[in-house]
Order: structure tokens, then sequence, then C-alpha cells
């Protein structure tokens, strides 16, 4: 029992160093040079290239229209990609899906021929019936072509979209924006974009300079969070995925987890690792190891599996991803020690993912140890063990999952101990309540 002023030690716990300040979430703590890549250079069409994608859409018919969109897709992408696209000789180029339709054309040319000769011999009146017929299929034949022609134009006055290789996934619905307000509300798309209400690429660059100014003065989550969502909207109504775009999910998601924001984390973790996959710059372990933490206090014991056997020697090496796979060790081996050893020297942003669940752990290992050690364990003990940074912060730990009644007194060095078997009974019940995790926005 506690009689007067409970006393505490002073403890000499180092201090996690891991967290960064408001400031510092922009850039990894690792050295980002590597990253860098010299920006692309905007290209241009030759004007063969327009006159071949021309041909291809005049010679076209409604039915082939996709397929050649999705084929000329293909094959001008792969020459911007290769650097090829002024070296090539597009008079020489021809689709696939126009050769099956002048093979299917030719066939039909030799079955109008033998009708033709059929129609000589027929009446005067079907005679006319046939020349009214053909009068009808010239008509709609103008029609068509005049369909055609402008279906090429519209092609080529979007090049802006094949132009910017800003623009991976290019289809019939990529705009380009054209507001110039630095400053957006973020508001749930319920129809197409409207490119008068949608700020362009050079617009969003200055946009993020400003919100990163704005957050290191005002600090202003809800206001960061509205505005970053809004950018993030504009960047994928555009199509644009670039290293700008991956820029602008990693700073919103180091500032999430400083706010403790999981769910707005997670979306921005769930397009980081899409981006990744195009092979962008940007920061994939980093990210991979908050990865890990993040199923660790989820408990997705299949979705780590799938992590770690994916995860190269390379990777392996990492100083974020090794101090990640150790704390998961820790975990699985339920080595308490090492694990809240760990949690003090987590790299980068890891220590705010750890917070997640590390009181959870805390409450584990404190039933772990109020079991075997009996009748009694030391304040102090405790506290070092838990890795609290003073007694004071470990008591509330514990008054906060018990009572005053724990607590005793020792005689001789008059420090604080704890009676262990009350103890256990209130921590049981505490372990069981943190079984059930609820987050928004998980994977």
């Amino acid at each position: 029992m506690l009689n007067g002023t409970q006393r505490y030690a002073a403890v000499n716990i180092k201090k996690p160093s891991n967290k960064l300040k408001p400031g510092n979430v922009f850039v990894s703590t690792e050295e980002a040079s590597s990253s860098q890549v010299p920006a692309r250079k905007k290209t241009q069409w030759p004007d063969s290239l327009k006159e071949f994608v021309g041909r291809c859409f005049e010679n076209c018919s409604d039915k082939d229209r996709p397929s050649i969109e999705k084929e000329l897709k293909e094959i001008i992408t792969k020459a911007f990609e290769d650097d090829t696209v002024f070296s090539i000789d597009w008079d020489k180029i021809e689709l696939k899906t126009l050769k099956k339709q002048r093979k299917y054309s030719k066939e039909n040319l030799q079955s109008n021929r033998m009708n033709k000769v059929k129609t000589e011999l027929s009446d005067l009146n079907t005679f006319r019936i046939s020349e009214d017929e053909h009068q009808k299929n010239k008509r709609i034949k103008r029609f068509e072509k005049t369909n055609t022609v402008k279906s090429s134009d519209e092609i080529l006055n979007v090049d802006t979209s094949f132009n910017r290789l800003d623009v991976i996934d290019w289809d019939e619905h990529t705009i380009v924006g054209r507001s110039q307000q630095l400053e957006k509300k973020y508001l749930r798309l319920t129809s197409a974009p409207d490119p008068e209400t949608v700020r362009p690429l050079s617009v969003l660059k200055k946009t993020l300079e400003f919100l990163k100014a704005k957050w290191k003065e005002e600090n202003n989550y809800i206001y960061i969070c509205d505005q970053f969502k809004s950018l993030r909207q504009d960047l994928t109504v555009q199509r644009i995925k670039n290293d700008f775009t991956v820029m602008v999910y990693e700073i919103h998601a180091r500032i999430a987890l400083e706010k403790g924001d999981l769910g707005e984390y997670n979306q921005c973790q769930t397009q980081l690792f899409s981006l990744y996959n195009y092979n962008l710059p940007g920061h994939p372990d980093e990210f991979l190891a908050y990865r890990i933490f993040y199923l660790l206090h989820t408990r997705n014991k299949s979705d780590i599996h799938e992590v770690l056997l994916k995860l190269t020697e390379e990777e392996k090496k990492n100083k974020a991803i090794k101090h990640a796979l150790d704390v998961r060790a820790a975990l699985v081996m339920s080595n308490y020690h090492s694990l809240f050893k760990l949690y003090l020297d987590a790299p980068n942003m890891g220590g705010y993912l750890m917070d997640c669940f590390v009181e959870r752990e805390r409450v584990i290992a404190s039933c772990r140890m109020f079991k075997a050690y009996r009748p009694s364990l030391s304040l102090k003990f405790l506290c070092q063990e838990l890795s609290f940074e003073s007694e004071s912060e470990c008591f509330e730990f514990l008054m906060a999952r018990s009572s005053k009644d724990i607590f005793i007194q020792d005689e001789k060095s008059k420090s604080l101990h704890i009676n262990t078997k009350d103890a256990f009974e209130y921590f049981e019940q505490a372990r069981l309540k943190d079984k059930v995790i609820d987050i928004k926005g998980q994977l």
C-alpha cells in the first residue's frame, strides 16, 4: 500500500530520437541524392508520325477504331521510351488491325465483282435499285470520311498527353487542367472533372512548395491534409505519374504519420507502391520498412509473409528494412527486451508507426512478467524493460489499466513495487481488449 508522497527514482533511458520535426517530413533521413533524376525534356511529334496517325484513322471503320487506338498507343509510347520516334520511317509502319481489315476488304472485293456480273444480267428496275444503293453508299462513305478525319484531328490535338511522359496510362478521359489557383478545397468528384478547375503540373509544383512553407509555419494538419488530397486528385484526373507524384504522396504520408492519421497514411502508402512499380524515383526502401511496421500493427500475417518472400538480398541489407525485420523477429519470438530497445532506435519515421502497437506489446509483456515474477516487481525494473522515458510515465501506464491497490512500497529502499498477482488480473483483461483493431483505409 502507498504511504504518503510517492517517490520516483530517476532512470537513464535513451530518449527516442526517431521522430522528426514538422520541417523534416519532406525528405527521408537517408541520402536522397541517388534518387535524383534529371528532368525530362518536353518531346515533340515528327510530321511523319502525325501523318501516320491521320492515315490510320482515315482508313479505319468504327468497329476497328478501339483496336487501332490501343495499337497506336502501344507503338507510339514504345517509340518515345526507346527514343526512336524520330528515326522510325513511319511511312512504312502498318498496323496489324489495318492489315486484317485490308485482307477482309480484298475478299469482299472479289465477292463484289461476282455480284456485279450478276447485276449486269438483271433487268432495268434492278439496275436502278443498285444505282440508288450505290449513291446511298457513297453518301455514307463521305459522311464516315468526314468523321474519321475529325477523329484523327482530335487525336493529334491531344498529343500533349502523349508528349507528357508523366502520363503513363493515357486514355480518352485524360485531361489537361487550366486552373492557376495554388489553393483548392478537396471535393469528391461526382461527375467528369472540369479542366477549368483542375491545375496543370506546372501549377501543382508551385502548390507543393506553397504547402510545404505553410506546414512549417502553421502546422495546421486539417488544412494541409485537405490541400494535399486536392493536389493528389488533380494528379489523378490528369493521369500524371512521375517523380513529382511520388514526392507528393511521400510527403503527405510522412505528415499523416506525424499526426497519427493512419487512414490517410495508408491511402498514400497504397498509391506509393503502385507508383514504385513503374520504377519511378523515390524512397521505396523507407516506405517498405513502414509497410512492415503497418502490417505488424494490423497483425496481417499473410501479407507479412508475402512481403518477406518478395524481399531481395539488397533490400534486406537496407538499414530501415533490416530494423523492421528485427522488430518482426523480436515479436515472433516474444523477445520483448530486444523489441523495446529497437523501439528507441527506429530510423526515419519508423517510431511513429511503432507507437501504434508498442502500447499493445507493453501490455502483453507486462502480463508475461507479472506471471513470471512473484510476489512483486520493482517499478524501476519494469520501466527499464518497457523502455519508458521515466518512472512517472510507467506509473501512469499501469494506473490506466489497474488501480493503486497493486502498488506496495519497499521498507528498505523506499521504492515502489508492484503486486504482480493482482496486477496480472488487470492486465490480462486489458490484453484481451487490445485484440480488436479498427483502422480506416486498410489495404
